[in-house]
């Protein structure tokens, strides 16, 4: 069986881990000589250093919660965190969770509780300033965002859905691509990088 038509079957098997699949994709990646590919291809399996190189499909809009106290004892926890009080940039970051992790952290979280939910907490630096606008006379001390585990399951099957749209489109171009020799060219790199864009990094 062909590279091409192995990962072809590896994308629409849901006993194949995604990380297995990706390692498939670097030995294409590096046959094709394609450098956008083999970056997203590292950067899906070691994770993003930088926050700003995150695709969008990795990005989800999150609510949070969180735990007040006031005077006299009062306490109100475990509280939906009203976020229309800050700032827009704030807001932005509040409002939104952004996965970082390889993706067999992902698929970690995934296997280890379906239906739960991951958090991530807010920077104490927002609550120090702005905690206290909130609720009246209460003061936030703990904030986190709620991050669904379905949400998690929707990344790792849009990664999945990108290789297999990838590959099919490489197969109709050259489907001796998954065979030829390391950096030969089997196809153009404008045709390899149109694919890329299209399927990579706007496509579903």
């Amino acid at each position: 069986m062909s590279l091409l038509r192995e990962i072809q079957k590896d994308a629409v098997n849901s006993n194949v881990s995604v990380s297995d699949l990706l390692r498939k994709c670097k030995i294409l990646a590096y046959r094709l000589g394609n450098e956008e590919f083999k970056s997203w291809v590292e950067f899906e399996l070691n994770g993003y250093e930088f926050d700003h190189l995150v695709p969008e499909y990795r990005i989800i809009y999150v609510g949070s919660k969180g735990h007040f106290v006031g005077s006299f004892g009062k306490s109100f926890n475990n509280a939906d965190i009203p976020t229309h009080g800050l700032p827009e940039d704030l807001r932005k970051i509040c409002t939104k969770a952004s996965f970082t992790n390889p993706i067999a952290a992902l698929e970690s979280y995934a296997a280890n509780d379906k239906n739960g939910q991951l958090t991530q907490s807010w920077n104490l630096a927002i609550l120090a300033k702005y905690g206290s606008n909130m609720y009246s006379d209460l003061n936030c001390i703990q904030a986190w965002k709620v991050i669904p585990i379905a949400s998690v399951i929707g990344i790792i099957d849009t990664v999945k859905t990108k290789i297999l749209n990838f590959v099919l489109e490489i197969e109709l171009i050259n489907p001796e691509a998954g065979e030829a020799e390391l950096n030969s060219n089997p196809i153009p790199q404008d045709q390899v990088s149109q694919v890329f864009n299209i399927n990579i990094v706007t496509g579903k």
